[in-house]
């Protein structure tokens, strides 16, 4: 899977990386995706997988190795 951390957000990758891939076991549901990432809910503004805006507590959001999900903070850019 393709992840995007926007903004202040790549901080929280353990090498401080705005891009980076990451392998999944199968279909992962999405709150579980941003535990193994490490960043926390609160700093999630919006989330997109593939291009289109989901809601985190929305059950019926996996991911999977083909997919790209890009998390933004409240503010990103300038």
């Amino acid at each position: 899977m393709r992840v995007h951390l926007w903004g202040e957000l790549g901080f929280y990758d353990w090498e401080r990386r705005p891009r980076f891939e990451v392998l999944l076991a199968g279909e992962t549901p999405l709150a579980d995706v941003i535990r193994l990432l490490g960043v926390p809910e609160a700093e999630i503004a919006v989330i997109g997988v593939n291009g289109e805006v989901v809601r985190l507590g929305d059950p019926g959001v996996t991911l999977t190795d083909a997919d790209r999900l890009d998390l933004f903070p409240p503010t990103a850019g300038g």
